[in-house]
């Protein structure tokens, strides 16, 4: 988990003896009042939910629970999983709520990367199986964090809580992303046009389009819902249609760059493309489902030679082939056709574009997926120049 203040305080605690680690379940849980469930929830390789680590959980927590406990589950699923999937499990060695545990489900709500918002002041929804169960959950959340404790009424209410808040960014950010094709199209800048809607004081959240969606929880959470729609007989049209936006923006970004260079007299067999940016957002070394790993499978595909340079993340290994991250920007664009700015952190956004272009082939492109730099500044010295949402 990359958040502020526990990668700050985690040494210290530490070296206190505060935290302890053991891959023992049985000796975890029956040394602890509270157990903290929050084990992965992937996707299996049919797009559908894998639950096998909750279930493995339960199982073993039903062998291993001592003395009233209260379990907690954070890992993220669809409404239902806490009371039809997990409870049974934790009951099948004759556990019993409210004599052996209390069952909460609480969200994980991280922002990685966030240095504003981490775990203890985001605020935390907490939802039991009855009341008993929920006033235990808050009272355990309020004890160790400075956010606000919200309850609602039941565990799938918690969990529907985080379907809806990584749905409402999954959708919104296929919104964009095909409103940015468009525009791009119609030759009008669409980027201007979001930061100008950003001004109405209501009724507008803005996003950013991209090369993609990436990270752990935004591009697999909905299809957990998705899933448990095609269950109840509600197929999610929306979500499965944003899914077919967003999936499309590295072939779109590729598409572009083969136009870019058409236009230079090159073409991508053989040019050498910089990818700057591994990871799936700004400020983390996370690459999980990053854009710019099917930027780099799209490029191998069309012969291109590539580099890579992230100064968060040393290597990744895409389709067989591993690709280390140069020593520095410098040494990654030399001699290079086209550079992608792929991740925005924010090294990204201060390098000197005029020495960056001298060490580059003639007719250089800079494709900007994450709109950092500006047209004007980048054209002044010589740079072909491309962003997403921008003509």
């Amino acid at each position: 988990m990359e958040d502020a203040y526990s990668e700050r305080h985690l040494p210290e605690l530490v070296k206190a003896g505060s935290i302890s680690a053991t891959k023992n379940l049985s000796e975890a849980a029956k040394s602890s009042d509270v157990v903290i469930v929050c084990v992965p929830t992937p996707l299996d390789a049919k797009g559908e939910p894998d639950l096998s680590f909750l279930k493995s959980v339960a199982r073993d927590l039903s062998k291993n629970l001592s003395g009233f406990k209260l379990v907690i589950v954070e890992s993220t699923s669809f409404p239902g999983t806490t009371t039809d999937i997990f409870q049974p499990l934790l009951e099948r060695s004759g556990k019993k709520p409210d004599r052996d545990f209390a069952l909460v489900y609480s969200p994980e709500r991280i922002d990685y990367g966030n240095a504003e918002f981490g775990v203890r002041n985001i605020p935390k929804v907490v939802g039991g199986i009855n009341d008993e169960s929920t006033q235990l959950g808050a009272e355990f959340y309020k004890s160790i964090l400075d956010a606000p404790v919200v309850t609602v009424g039941s565990p799938s209410v918690a969990e529907a809580t985080k379907m809806l808040e990584n749905i409402f960014r999954y959708v919104n950010i296929a919104l964009v992303n095909e409103l940015a094709v468009l525009h791009e199209t119609l030759g009008v800048d669409f980027v201007e046009a979001i930061n100008a809607a950003a001004t109405k004081p209501f009724g507008f959240m803005p996003h950013y389009p991209g090369p993609g969606v990436g990270g752990h929880c935004i591009p697999k959470d909905p299809f957990y819902l998705v899933y448990k729609a095609k269950q109840a007989g509600f197929p999610l049209r929306l979500v499965s249609a944003s899914k077919a936006v967003n999936k499309m923006m590295p072939v779109h970004t590729i598409e572009r760059l083969v136009l870019a260079l058409k236009a230079v007299k090159k073409s991508l067999p053989n040019t050498t493309v910089v990818v700057w940016g591994l990871a799936y957002k700004g400020e983390v070394k996370d690459t999980r489902r990053s854009p710019s790993l099917e930027l780099l499978k799209l490029l191998k595909q069309s012969k291109a030679k590539i580099r890579v340079f992230d100064p968060y993340v040393p290597r990744v290994t895409v389709g067989g082939k591993e690709y280390e991250s140069n020593i520095s920007e410098i040494e990654s664009v030399r001699d290079a056709d086209a550079l992608i700015i792929a991740t925005a952190h924010n090294a990204f956004r201060s390098f000197d574009l005029s020495k960056i272009k001298s060490l580059m082939r003639s007719n250089p492109i800079l494709f900007d997926t994450r709109n950092l730099r500006t047209r004007s500044e980048s054209e002044e010295v010589g740079f072909t120049y491309l962003a997403t949402g921008r003509p």
